[in-house]
């Protein structure tokens, strides 16, 4: 797959529009014409007056909870002022952001509320969206439209990716590429990954539930079903504390066994113990003393806490991205968010006696490296001031 995935890229990288029509007929069967790539503003009215109003409700509803998650963890300007000396650490987002919203079983709109609204609330000027042709339903288009889309391409795999990353005569160059999509498309952004920035890598998804005799046997049956719901692929795991709750969910689960794994333990810390090497994307936690685990755990994209907190209501309306690390990455890595659009900038300002104070110190450690020519930009500004 890696040369495959390196001979497409090049070969937009050097083609531009007509690789990406190429691979378009010959990986999705759409002859697609450039003219075409890009989504018109009529396709999105006739989306609009064809979509249910309760659909349209339904995403501005959860557009506003994401916004206000969001905007409540934008990350706030420090500033330190003292003996002439200014250091400040602000940030600033990204200038374009593309957007890759995948295609296969399902369409996905809540992929472009959790990935295009953490662009916006930072203040990236352009979002770029692509997506398979086949994957733009009326529902995406509108989603699109009310979380404020710059630009919506037809166009998916990793010729997508590709095209966003040099750009050709139709599709913009992007600063960064966010988005889950197939195993291609991941590929694709580990190939790319330099040129423009990622936000992670995803794999298949995943949850976990570390539950015990407080919680409700069908509860659990759903929210594990619910996983395996994504793909083939998607894994899911109980970690329980009662014998009688891990019987009854295994009776119950029999279907689709492969993708389900059920642990008993005998207290939390072996649950914790556990939890902890799979690094789970999605953490249920339904305990009598949920917090005792949230305390103490270390590795989950995020946590679920008590019976009525199913992973889909992350999925689709809470308030936190539901782009998360997968296959144990959460052990080093975090959610989707605001953050990713955003980089960090230190401003450095030293007065004359600040300078001078510092010198010696400064002069020392170049010094010390072999670094001469930056021990005399110290040393000519300290001769001046002592003219």
């Amino acid at each position: 797959m890696e040369s495959k995935i390196k001979n497409i890229i090049e070969k937009v990288r050097k083609e531009g529009d007509s690789a990406v029509t190429y691979f378009t007929k010959k990986y999705d069967g759409i002859s697609l014409a450039p003219k075409r790539f890009k989504v018109t503003e009529k396709q999105v009215s006739d989306a609009l007056k064809s979509v249910d109003r309760s659909f349209i409700s339904a995403v501005k509803q959860a557009r506003k909870n994401i916004e206000t998650f969001q905007k409540k963890i934008y990350p706030k300007p420090v500033s330190i002022r003292k003996n002439g000396i200014v250091l400040q650490y602000i940030f600033k987002p990204v200038k374009k952001a593309g957007v890759y919203v995948p295609g296969g079983r399902f369409p996905y709109p809540s992929t472009v509320l959790m990935t295009v609204i953490p662009a916006k609330v930072a203040g990236v000027e352009e979002v770029i969206m692509v997506s398979p042709l086949k994957n733009l339903t009326d529902e995406v288009l509108v989603t699109a439209k009310i979380c404020g889309v710059n630009d919506i391409y037809g166009i998916g795999g990793a010729q997508a990716i590709a095209a966003l990353t040099y750009g050709t005569r139709t599709i913009p160059k992007v600063d960064m590429i966010v988005g889950p999509g197939n195993a291609y498309v991941t590929e694709a952004k580990k190939q790319v990954f330099g040129k423009v920035g990622i936000e992670m890598l995803p794999g298949p998804s995943e949850v976990l539930i570390i539950a015990d005799e407080i919680a409700n046997p069908g509860f659990i049956v759903a929210d594990l079903l619910a996983q395996c719901e994504h793909d083939k692929d998607a894994r899911a795991f109980l970690i329980s504390l009662s014998r009688k709750l891990s019987d009854t969910v295994n009776n119950k689960t029999k279907p689709v066994r492969k993708q389900i794994e059920i642990i008993n333990v005998k207290n939390i810390a072996q649950a914790i113990k556990v939890a902890d090497e799979i690094a789970p994307e999605h953490l249920e936690v339904i305990v009598k003393n949920p917090q005792k685990i949230i305390d103490k755990i270390r590795n989950a994209g995020a946590i679920f806490t008590g019976n009525y907190s199913p992973v889909a209501v992350g999925d689709y309306f809470a308030g936190p991205s539901h782009v998360l690390p997968t296959a144990s990455t959460a052990k080093f890595s975090s959610g989707l968010s605001v953050y990713d659009f955003l980089k960090s900038v230190s401003v450095i300002q030293y007065s004359k006696s600040a300078l001078l104070k510092s010198s010696k110190a400064v002069i020392k450690l170049a010094e010390t490296e072999g670094m001469k020519k930056h021990a005399d930009s110290i040393k000519t500004r300290i001769k001046e001031l002592n003219k």
